[in-house]
């Protein structure tokens, strides 16, 4: 892995007025955020970008205080240039722990923009108005691993695009994975965090409150039995249960390999990521009993 810092240079440059915004969405990082704004939503255009900037609704979130963070995303860009070869190096022996064999050469692209990181088609976009990176530059680090185990994840399994989800077969196998999926990406990095002691984000603060997993393993049992029920759900429900705030596809799959690792042992955790998803969920979910 490796840094490329020109895309969040060419966006700083559009907002100074040196060089016109669709230059800059023809650079390899905004064609990656194009991809993933057409894969998961209904696309993104340069009206989006100037609608976001604009405080208005958009697909390209993301641009909260533009402005008044100017000065401190360009303090993080420089805290990532100093960092670059450091945390390649970092991201790169934590990504081999699961996947010692892997091909990790692909670029990191710090960007300004849209989500707090995305990892498709072989590229990591980052943003550097995320307000977690401009608190703690190093949440940047843990970020990065989690968004390279959805590139390596993806080399491995087919991920449909959300328009192509539509039956309730359809959505309970996109649950499933979503749960191997963002599962792999929140465990990847738990190893380091517990190790440098950076466990305050959200997702690893409730990993660690017993009564808070009890509560979501029950939440996984219910939302099983609501898609496997014969009754299907408006659209916006199975969002939710996918991706709602709940985060159930993130701490319950980092929960059940975390249990995974701990009865069986690594190995099974690296070659339960080669399973397809609902073969997955089918002979692991048991570990979510209690």
């Amino acid at each position: 892995m490796y840094f490329d810092f020109t895309g969040a240079e060419q966006f700083l440059a559009y907002l100074a007025g040196d060089i016109p915004l669709a230059q800059v969405l023809t650079h390899p990082a905004y064609q990656t955020v194009w991809q993933h704004a057409r894969q998961f939503g209904t696309g993104l255009t340069a009206q989006d970008v100037v609608a976001a900037l604009a405080g208005q609704p958009s697909p390209f979130y993301g641009l909260n205080a533009i402005s008044a963070n100017l000065p401190r995303i360009q303090a993080l860009l420089e805290v990532l240039r100093a960092q670059a070869v450091a945390w390649s190096i970092t991201a790169t022996a934590e990504l081999h722990v699961l996947w010692p064999e892997a091909d990790l050469d692909f670029p990191i692209y710090p960007i300004v923009g849209y989500d707090m990181g995305i990892g498709l088609q072989g590229a990591v976009c980052m943003n550097c108005n995320c307000p977690a990176y401009l608190a703690e530059p190093s949440e940047m680090l843990y970020y990065l691993i989690h968004e390279a185990t959805h590139v390596l994840y993806e080399r491995a399994h087919e991920i449909p695009p959300l328009a192509a989800v539509n039956t309730p077969a359809d959505w309970r196998a996109y649950f499933c994975l979503w749960l191997q999926n963002e599962g792999y990406a929140v465990y990847t990095p738990l190893r380091l965090r517990t190790e440098q002691g950076a466990l305050q984000e959200r997702d690893y603060r409730i990993l660690n409150d017993p009564p808070q997993m009890a509560a979501h393993r029950a939440a996984y049992w219910r939302t099983v039995a609501r898609l496997e029920s014969s009754t299907p759900l408006a659209r916006e429900e199975y969002l939710e249960l996918c991706f709602g705030p709940a985060r159930l596809t993130y701490r319950l799959g980092c929960d059940l390999l975390r249990r995974l690792e701990q009865s069986a042992g690594l190995a099974a955790v690296q070659e339960a990521f080669w399973l397809p998803a609902e073969m997955f969920i089918a002979q692991y979910q048991a570990l979510l009993a209690n």
